[in-house]
């Protein structure tokens, strides 16, 4: 099984989440909950490891964190093991409890951390047994549901002492008073509305990071152009290290998978719009480390560096619309196809 990508540095943020082996149940109870943040507040200190948001559900969970020591790995490693020893004990089991390793997403905070902060706490609403209730409703169950950090975010008196609040509630333009929560808990409840988990999860790179391209190059710089690290063992690199294949195979793939002509996917004006936001988006996604994207630009009827900007905004919302559109576009992203 191909290793995720992981990623350390000092200070870098992460959203962290594991699930139960065969999607079972890892928490039977309060007592397990309970014990499980008790494991997971004295690891946080023992790592010095800053804790910003989490939810429990009941076949996993979530943590929103902070590594100040560039130590996520040591961390998980130790707070899965003791809690997996606990529930194992205690419930008379042995095998293997989670599913496979834990994943976890570095995240370019100044950008995404409201929004992944609002994905983790309006996770009790998101499973099937809610999906046709209405808004007021799925708020009633979010303000009263006890196994996440929202309450400590809307209420003092919830705050609970290994969780940071004052960092996201600053950047919601408040502080840890009466008005910055307000701003909070209007802020995640407003989040029912939308479906975020597409435009969300959609910017992810090489399955491990979440940020804008310039992030994306920086940690690209940083920590894997220089590694020989072999594509068959790490799964998400490929997104990283780049497509072995060249422009024109791109179209080619494309245009096969359109039906339309490969010459066309060049113009500016081109009739196969669609097709051609696709060619797009899959150059810079896997090019990127290749050519630049005036290249790419003047390759595609001179168009400039902030049209492939526009074109991702466009078809990423194009997608959250089209069924079809999103089967076509995951079959040519698919590491295995380009």
């Amino acid at each position: 099984m191909a290793r995720p990508l992981r990623i350390e540095y000092p200070g870098a943020w992460y959203h962290v989440t594991c699930r139960g082996n065969e999607r079972k149940k890892i928490f039977s109870d309060d007592r397990d909950r309970l014990t499980f943040l008790k494991i997971l507040s004295g690891n946080a200190e023992l790592y010095d490891v800053k804790i910003h948001a989490y939810v429990l559900m009941d076949n996993h969970f979530h943590l929103l964190l902070m590594t100040p020591e560039a130590n996520l790995q040591s961390f998980m490693q130790r707070f899965n093991t003791t809690y997996t020893v606990y529930y194992n004990h205690r419930h008379h089991r042995s095998g293997h409890f989670y599913q496979g390793r834990y994943k976890a997403i570095l995240i370019e905070a100044d950008h995404h951390l409201l929004e992944v902060s609002r994905y983790l706490h309006l996770n009790p609403v998101r499973i099937k047994k809610y999906s046709k209730i209405g808004i007021r409703r799925k708020q009633e169950i979010i303000q009263r549901y006890s196994w996440s950090s929202y309450g400590g975010y809307t209420r003092e008196q919830n705050a609970q002492s290994f969780v940071t609040y004052s960092l996201i509630l600053e950047m919601m333009g408040g502080n840890n008073d009466t008005e910055g929560r307000r701003q909070y808990k209007s802020f995640v409840l407003s989040g029912i509305m939308k479906d975020m988990e597409m435009s969300l999860w959609e910017e992810v790179k090489g399955k491990a990071v979440l940020g804008s391209e310039e992030f994306g190059n920086w940690i690209y710089e940083q920590f894997v152009s220089q590694k020989k690290i072999d594509a068959s063992e790490v799964s998400g690199i490929k997104e990283f290290l780049g497509s072995s294949m060249t422009m024109e195979e791109i179209a080619g793939k494309v245009a096969l998978e359109f039906d339309v002509m490969q010459d066309e996917l060049y113009l500016k004006r081109a009739s196969c719009g669609v097709a051609r936001a696709v060619f797009m988006e899959l150059c810079r996604l896997y090019l990127g480390k290749k050519m630049s994207l005036a290249e790419m630009g003047r390759k595609m009827g001179n168009i400039s560096t902030s049209a492939f900007t526009q074109n991702r905004k466009r078809l990423m919302a194009k997608l959250h619309n089209d069924e079809s559109l999103r089967e076509h576009f995951q079959k040519l992203k698919n590491p295995g196809t380009l």
